[in-house]
């Protein structure tokens, strides 16, 4: 069977891309970046770079594919590059590929979306998602939804904070989430890729931390003690406020971050992979590239 990973070089689209070959399918990717598309080749049976918000672009890169998977959008991180918001990245693109895939007849699109509670609604990050997820409920397509708390990939950017000064930590570091390693992620989007008929869950990792928790994690991983910096929620609130003003995605991405680092999350289905040996892993990493 044909499947296409669309963001195959993030976080989570390049572990799919290496779960699904794994498992013997041949594998398409579409991806945005020249260079880091250029790494794909290596793993992937098919890889074209096309800016997927361009419906233009998008016409006839579905032919052929059994399968659809989105992995795409705008990164939630400190280090993710852009001004466009999430709904002109996240919500176009998906809406731009889901309707090819209906044109193209792809029998199912599988989407990696994010979990949130209530709170977190009217965030541009969640809203995009959330449409996104009601346009393949109604695009008559079997589809399937793996809705994900924040990756480790992500996370791990506090480590090279960690080796530099304190990281920050916004108001009391009480609020809880379980984090995922994006191996489970992965695994979890096999499992919707080869599911018969529609299916949606909700996925985190098998550990619930506190914020101040995972932000310790980083310090242990490189053998330091702790040193932390405790920024107001208020103050976090108008540096948002600013920032939006002139980088609407940034101004977005800290409004997000704010919920997060004060609003408990934590998904109902665990992974098993912990935070901490990921973490690990990627310091010494850092160690041996001499950062």
């Amino acid at each position: 069977m044909k499947v296409l990973v669309a963001g195959a070089t993030g976080v989570v689209g390049r572990e799919v891309v290496l779960l699904l070959k794994q498992h013997g399918y041949f594998v398409g990717t579409i991806s945005k970046d020249p260079e880091r598309a250029e790494r794909l080749r290596s793993i992937a049976d098919e890889v074209r770079v096309l800016d997927a918000t361009d419906a233009a672009a998008m016409q006839g890169s579905c032919e052929g594919f059994a399968v659809l998977v989105s992995a795409l959008g705008a990164p939630v991180a400190p280090s993710g590059k852009g001004r466009r918001s999430f709904a002109d990245v996240d919500l176009k693109a998906n809406l731009n590929l889901l309707e090819e895939a209906v044109r193209a007849g792809v029998r199912r699109f599988v989407y990696v979306s994010v979990f949130s509670e209530p709170v977190y609604r009217d965030t541009s990050y969640v809203t995009a998602h959330a449409r996104v997820e009601s346009a393949a409920r109604a695009a008559g397509l079997e589809y399937g939804l793996v809705r994900t708390t924040g990756v480790f990939g992500s996370l791990a950017e506090m480590l090279p904070m960690a080796l530099k000064g304190p990281v920050p930590l916004i108001g009391d570091g009480s609020a809880l989430t379980n984090p995922i390693d994006e191996r489970d992620v992965a695994e979890a989007v096999l499992r919707a890729v080869e599911a018969s008929g529609s299916s949606e869950v909700d996925i985190g990792g098998p550990e619930t931390l506190s914020r101040r928790q995972i932000a310790e994690a980083a310090f242990t991983a490189l053998g330091r003690e702790p040193r932390l910096v405790t920024m107001p929620v208020w103050a976090m609130r108008v540096v948002a406020w600013i920032y939006g003003l002139f980088n609407r995605r940034m101004g977005e991405f800290l409004r997000f971050i704010v919920l997060a680092a004060t609003h408990s999350c934590v998904a109902p289905t665990p992974g098993n992979r912990r935070l901490l040996e990921h973490f690990t892993v990627r310091a010494k990493a850092l160690a041996a590239n001499g950062r």
